[in-house]
């Protein structure tokens, strides 16, 4: 370890050549087709990673019949060098923005949960805080926006904290609980079926849910086994919370939702919460990030103002 280069002298020699040519390989580890994607000559890309390797003190690839393969250290950096490129574009594009007269940009990836309540209050809140910021979201799926965070392609995630699926590079901040309802649509017979008759229906039931291995059918999963129902039976996945009290109003399903979105669109006829207290409350809701950008203004605005529309949605 003694011979490893210390942060002053990585500083001051690495180029963002370098960070570009180790994202190129850590995707496809090929010196000819990363050089072909940087617009320069082979011999240039193989120089670049020479010179790299020297920095270091320490080879990042193998070499052998078949081309590349990372060592340790080349898994390590690759994913580091596409952080670092995915920050310089985030710097470029907050950059720009600037240019019109904001005082910044925010990535945020949301789940499907925080989008009609929370989320038009964080914004609202966000902007008290940096006036003129322009908020970037991106509605996606669990896995989808969890990856994404960890490459450093959003900056943080509002919505439903599953711990187990947070990876070791990730940190979040906790800002409410709230049950979670079965709902359908307000033509589904369960919504006339006696209470002792539900759990049959449950078991009988088509549903509507993100996804096969996603934490909602997990937790629907779970439930039901306990009343001794088999698993869901899932015909149709979406992560949209809009198309879901459509497809629940066209068609005889199943779904779950926060017990607070669910009531809302009750109580305008939009859907039925279907009278079981079987799910209670399990998974809180929160705002991710990376643990490497704990410290960082804007990271710590946004916690801020998640927390402060926490307080006035719930």
């Amino acid at each position: 370890m003694s011979d490893a280069p210390n942060f002053r002298r990585l500083v001051g020699r690495l180029k963002l050549r370098h960070f570009e040519l180790l994202d190129l390989l850590g995707m496809d580890p090929n010196v000819g087709r990363a050089a072909k994607r940087m617009n320069t000559a082979q011999s240039t890309a193989s120089k670049l990673l020479k010179e790299i390797e020297g920095i270091f003190g320490a080879p990042m690839f193998l070499r052998n019949r078949r081309g590349l393969s990372p060592t340790t250290a080349g898994i390590a950096m690759t994913r580091r060098s596409g952080i670092v490129l995915q920050e310089l574009r985030a710097m470029h594009g907050e950059y720009l923005v600037t240019l019109q007269g904001s005082t910044g940009r925010l990535r945020l990836g949301v789940f499907p949960v925080a989008v009609p309540e929370l989320l038009p209050v964080m914004r609202r809140k966000l902007l008290e805080l940096l006036p003129g910021i322009v908020l970037s979201v991106e509605e996606g799926a669990e896995y989808t926006l969890l990856a994404a965070l960890s490459a450093g392609q959003i900056d943080c995630i509002l919505g439903r904290v599953v711990a187990e699926r947070l990876t070791p590079d990730l940190q979040h901040v906790v800002l409410y609980r709230e049950p979670t309802v079965i709902v359908c649509g307000v033509g589904h017979p369960i919504v006339r079926t006696r209470k002792l008759q539900i759990l049959q229906v449950l078991g009988n039931s088509d549903w509507l849910l993100p996804s096969s291995g996603g934490a909602s059918h997990n937790m629907v999963s779970t439930r039901l086994a306990l009343e001794g129902i088999p698993s869901p039976k899932v015909v149709l996945e979406s992560i949209s919370v809009f198309v879901t009290i459509e497809l629940l109003n066209q068609n005889q399903l199943l779904s779950v939702l926060p017990e607070k979105v669910a009531r809302a669109y009750a109580k305008v006829g939009k859907l039925a919460i279907v009278p079981i207290d079987l799910l209670a409350s399990n998974y809180p809701v929160g705002i991710i990030f990376r643990q490497d950008s704990a410290d960082k203004p804007l990271i710590q605005t946004a916690v801020a103002a998640a927390a402060a529309a926490a307080q006035l949605a719930v």
